[in-house]
Formats: structure tokens, sequence, C-alpha cells
């Protein structure tokens, strides 16, 4: 296939999928307790996996493309003068990029994203002047260019103005020098070219950012739904849970579920079709956990992430016996013999998340990340439900 017949394939998947415009959507109300059953098939649903650098076996051939709609490949850098780098020394960034491009032509339907993450002060230092925000824009488009990819994706975390206070406002004068750059690249390749971000899912780094500009230049939003507890919590909880459970003790924090922060989305100064539901293909195993209500609500000794791969290896034990949360609508594993307490997700609470973003008008899914299921059986879950 010629490149001029993959561009333009392109061009034709994103029209198609109305994914180049903002669609009238029917209104309901997030979170209604609607049967499943009843809800209507969903359309141009956005499946959106990220894919590391550092993913090992799981080669970029063993992705299924068929399941998704973005790639977004994880990560490119920030230098503190706005230059965006392959990953760090002794990542496998140049060679899993040169496997991509020849998969951007043989896969013209999918989108293949760059995802450029900072998760210290590097970003605050580079879209603080003019200067960096317009070499951030111009050497990201290079290595969109030179790897044939179809968009850029920026993961900060996070601009809330907790490194510089006017971060906020320099984070969508990025993004609109971002898209202006990306407007100019399309007129002169005759491509698209979309833009997105990882977003928090909690209201403290949500408020700080100019929502309503953001919509104007960026094609969808990618909120991460998980971490809500892990090894900094008090207690034993779920990583994702959808939602609030009654017999949580801290109910009253209901902000640490995914309705909460999708709900608290559809709020913002932005087209819902843009909001994208995150989920993730990890969990957390607590150690040191007495044997009362099942592990859950606990108090523990230590923990760590697990992948889903790892935990599906644990749900074959005899002495882990697995449950089912029916409000939070997610699972957990409890070995009193081992006192461990596992909180993740399986294809059942991934289908309820999948079922959530059909019944509220969401604009798809997202996953963190590709390479924690090999079996591909997570992603598999929510094409089932986005494209039935």
């Amino acid at each position: 296939m010629t490149n001029e017949n993959v561009n333009a394939g392109r061009r034709r998947y994103l029209r198609s999928a109305g994914l180049l415009v903002t669609t009238p959507l029917v209104s309901r109300t997030v979170g209604a307790s609607t049967d499943d059953d009843d809800a209507e098939p969903a359309t141009d649903k956005r499946v959106v996996g990220y894919y590391p650098s550092w993913a090992g076996d799981y080669a970029p051939r063993d992705v299924p493309y068929d399941d998704l709609t973005h790639l977004n490949y994880a990560f490119l850098e920030t230098e503190s003068n706005g230059e965006v780098k392959l990953a760090v020394a002794g990542d496998y960034a140049p060679e899993v990029l040169r496997r991509f491009e020849t998969l951007t032509r043989e896969r013209p339907d999918t989108s293949f994203m760059l995802s450029i993450a900072d998760f210290g002060s590097n970003m605050s230092d580079a879209v603080s002047t003019a200067e960096g925000r317009e070499r951030f824009a111009r050497t990201a488009i290079e290595h969109l260019r030179e790897y044939n990819f179809d968009g850029i994706d920026v993961d900060w975390e996070y601009p809330d103005g907790s490194v510089r206070e006017d971060d906020p406002r320099n984070f969508t004068l990025l993004l609109e020098e971002l898209r202006r750059q990306l407007d100019d690249a399309e007129r002169e390749d005759d491509e698209t070219y979309e833009l997105s971000i990882a977003a928090a899912p909690i209201p403290s780094n949500i408020d700080p950012l100019e929502v309503d500009k953001l919509d104007d230049v960026l094609d969808f939003v990618n909120v991460m739904n998980y971490n809500f507890y892990g090894s900094w919590s008090s207690a034993t909880n779920f990583n994702a849970p959808l939602y609030a459970a009654y017999d949580d003790p801290t109910y009253w924090q209901r902000l640490l579920t995914v309705d909460h922060s999708m709900r608290y989305w559809a709020d913002q100064p932005i087209a819902r079709d843009k909001v994208v539901l995150g989920t993730p293909f990890y969990g957390f195993v607590f150690k040191g956990v007495r044997d009362e209500n099942r592990g859950l609500f606990q108090p523990f000794d230590s923990a760590d992430t697990r992948t889903y791969e790892d935990i599906r290896s644990l749900k074959t034990e005899p002495r882990y016996v697995k449950h089912w949360h029916p409000r939070a609508r997610v699972p957990w594993l409890y070995s009193a013999e081992d006192d461990t307490f596992v909180t993740y997700d399986d294809r059942h609470s991934t289908m309820e998340k999948a079922k959530y973003v059909e019944r509220n008008d969401f604009g798809g899914m997202m996953c963190w990340e590709l390479s924690q299921d090999p079996s591909n059986s997570l992603v598999g879950a929510i094409h089932t439900v986005l494209n039935r």
C-alpha cells in the first residue's frame, strides 16, 4: 500500500467514525441505573491502548489492532528547554518505534499517537516561555513525521499549579501551539493529525485547568481512572471502583470512584464525546491483611502493583477466593492463608465500565497498559461492548 493510500484510508476512517467532528448527543443522566439490556448500541467510540516502550516480550505485532481505534506509544520525554526526545537512555524506543512505523503502513484504520510524558518539573520549565512551547511542538511533530504517526498525546502529571502558579495557563498555551503547528503540518502533509491529553480524575487536579479553551484544541481526553487507592492508603480498597461502596468506612470520599470522576468531567465545558474513560490493566496486592470482611477495608503492612497477567495466575491458586462487590462493580481476591488482599479489574468489571460509557454517551475507553494483559482479554472485553 502506498503512503498516499494509507493517508487517505486514515482520513476516511476518522471521518466515518465521527472522530473529526463533535456530534450531537442524546442527553442522559450520568450514573443513572439504566438496565444494560436497554442500552443503545454504541457507535463511534474510541478504544485507546497505551503501549510502553518497556513492554518486553509483548511486541508491537502482539497488539490486537482490530480491537483498538488508537495506539498510544509511551513515552517520549520533555527536556526543560522544551525539546521532545525519545525515552531515557537504555530504553528501546528507537527500535520499537521503527517496528511501529512499519505497522502504521499496514494498519491504516488505527491512529498511532506519540505520548509525551512528564512527572516532574521539566514540562513546567519547558512551557513557561513561548520559545519553549514552540520548540516542544516543533520537535514533537518532527518525531511524529519521522515515524509516520497520526497524533500527539500529552501526559503531564499535573499542570495544576503545584510547580508554577501559571502552569494551567501555560498548559493551554502549549496545547494551542501544538494544535497550530499540527494544523500547519496537516496542510503540508495532506494528513489529519489528532491531539489528546491524559488527564487526572480528581477535582483538585481538574479545577485549575482552562477546560473551555482545551475543548477548542483537543480531539479527546483520556481520564486516568485508577490509583484511587493503593500502597499510600490507610486500608485495603479498590484500585478503580465504578461506584462508591456503601459499606466503605470512607464512603464520604465518594469522589474516589470512576463514576464521580466521569460525572465531574461531564460537568466541565467540554464535549462529552471527547471524554474517554481510562481503566487499569493492573491491580494492587496488599500483604499483612487480617481475616475480617474477606480482607476488604482492613489495615495492611505493605502493597505493590501487579499486572493483570500476574493476578490471573493468583486466581488459579485454591487459597485465593474471588469476591465481587455488587455496588462498586469490581472483584477482589483474598487469601486468609497468605493474609493477602488483591484489587484488580477483570473482564466482567471492564465490561461494566464499557456499558457505563455507552449509557452515558462518553467518547470511549482507554487502558493503561496493553502489555499488562498479553492475552488481550481485557481490551477484547471493551471491544465486545463498544462495537457490538
